[in-house]
């Protein structure tokens, strides 16, 4: 079961490359402000969404185990915290190309650095089992909550 989690957390990282994807491509060919905007702002979402799934489930229990090293992830929170403000900057008026790009630049080299400082921890773990064994329909129901644009409110589901 917990490599059904670091599949699921994958899964929202393939998400979150594909929302980069589409503001990349919105900023090559002509398309309205709002769209931008709204394309970045997806990115944003996604990217905490999944960076506060990621580490409700996974990141916590490594940096518990002392499997992570602490250091490196407070850097990369701060990256993140930088990222945010970029995505909130540049989804209000209309951004330069050039600070689009820029930020879908960062933005995956935060994924990768953050991919290369907990993915070989995490894969060690869920084959050892000391990742707990936690249904996907839960994880992807906290991530929905934690600010996936895609997700439905509760009020949706309760009838």
């Amino acid at each position: 079961m917990p490599q059904v989690l670091v599949e699921t957390i994958d899964s929202h990282h393939r998400e979150l490359l594909r929302a980069l994807d589409r503001v990349e491509a919105l900023v090559r060919a002509p398309r309205s402000g709002d769209e931008l905007a709204t394309a970045i702002e997806t990115v944003r979402r996604s990217l905490l969404a999944h960076e506060l799934t990621a580490e409700r489930f996974v990141v916590g229990p490594l940096r518990d185990s002392h499997l992570l090293v602490d250091g490196e992830l407070d850097a990369l929170r701060a990256e993140l915290d930088q990222l945010s403000q970029d995505a909130v900057r540049l989804g209000n008026g209309e951004p330069a190309p050039e600070a689009v790009a820029a930020f879908v630049r960062d933005a995956r080299r935060h994924i990768q650095r953050k991919t290369r400082a907990v993915a070989p921890a995490a894969r060690a773990a869920a084959a050892a089992g000391r990742l707990s064994a936690v249904p996907r329909w839960y994880v992807e129901e906290v991530y929905g909550q934690q600010g996936d644009p895609g997700a439905r409110p509760p009020e949706e589901w309760l009838g």
